[in-house]
Protein backbone atom coordinates (compact mmCIF):
# COMPACT_ATOMS: atom_id res chain seq x y z
CA UNK A 1 0.00 0.00 0.00
CA UNK A 2 2.73 2.44 0.97
CA UNK A 3 4.71 1.55 -2.14
CA UNK A 4 1.68 2.21 -4.35
CA UNK A 5 1.16 5.61 -2.77
CA UNK A 6 4.85 6.43 -3.23
CA UNK A 7 4.83 5.37 -6.88
CA UNK A 8 1.61 7.27 -7.55
CA UNK A 9 2.99 10.39 -5.86
CA UNK A 10 6.19 10.20 -7.87
CA UNK A 11 4.25 9.77 -11.11
CA UNK A 12 2.04 12.75 -10.34
CA UNK A 13 5.04 14.90 -9.44
CA UNK A 14 6.81 13.99 -12.68
CA UNK A 15 3.68 14.62 -14.70
CA UNK A 16 3.18 18.05 -13.15
CA UNK A 17 6.80 18.97 -13.73
CA UNK A 18 6.61 18.13 -17.42
CA UNK A 19 3.57 20.28 -18.15
CA UNK A 20 4.11 23.33 -20.36
CA UNK A 21 4.24 26.59 -18.51
CA UNK A 22 2.33 29.57 -19.86
CA UNK A 23 4.34 32.53 -21.11
CA UNK A 24 4.67 35.24 -18.48
CA UNK A 25 2.99 38.55 -19.28
CA UNK A 26 5.14 41.40 -20.60
CA UNK A 27 6.81 43.35 -17.81
CA UNK A 28 4.85 46.42 -18.84
CA UNK A 29 1.68 44.64 -17.72
CA UNK A 30 2.95 43.72 -14.25
CA UNK A 31 3.46 45.51 -10.96
CA UNK A 32 7.07 46.17 -12.00
CA UNK A 33 6.12 48.59 -14.80
CA UNK A 34 7.19 51.74 -12.92
CA UNK A 35 10.51 50.21 -11.86
CA UNK A 36 11.28 49.09 -15.41
CA UNK A 37 10.46 52.54 -16.75
CA UNK A 38 12.75 54.13 -14.16
CA UNK A 39 15.59 51.78 -15.13
CA UNK A 40 15.06 52.53 -18.82
CA UNK A 41 15.19 56.27 -18.11
CA UNK A 42 18.37 55.81 -16.05
CA UNK A 43 19.98 53.92 -18.93
CA UNK A 44 19.07 56.74 -21.32
CA UNK A 45 20.58 59.35 -19.00
CA UNK A 46 23.71 57.24 -18.58
CA UNK A 47 24.11 56.95 -22.35
CA UNK A 48 23.75 60.74 -22.71
CA UNK A 49 26.35 61.34 -20.01
CA UNK A 50 28.78 58.91 -21.62
CA UNK A 51 28.30 60.57 -25.01
CA UNK A 52 28.92 64.01 -23.50
CA UNK A 53 32.05 62.71 -21.74
CA UNK A 54 33.40 61.34 -25.05
CA UNK A 55 32.75 64.71 -26.69
CA UNK A 56 34.59 66.53 -23.91
CA UNK A 57 37.50 64.09 -24.10
CA UNK A 58 37.79 64.65 -27.87
CA UNK A 59 37.67 68.41 -27.36
CA UNK A 60 40.43 68.30 -24.74
CA UNK A 61 42.58 66.14 -27.04
CA UNK A 62 41.96 68.49 -29.96
CA UNK A 63 42.76 71.59 -27.91
CA UNK A 64 46.11 70.32 -26.79
CA UNK A 65 45.53 67.75 -24.13
CA UNK A 66 45.21 69.42 -20.69
CA UNK A 67 48.69 68.40 -19.52
CA UNK A 68 51.36 70.70 -18.09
Amino acid sequence: MKLEVLVLSAALALGAGCAERPEPPPVEETVFKEQVEALDKAREVEAQLEQRQRELDRQVERDGGGGS
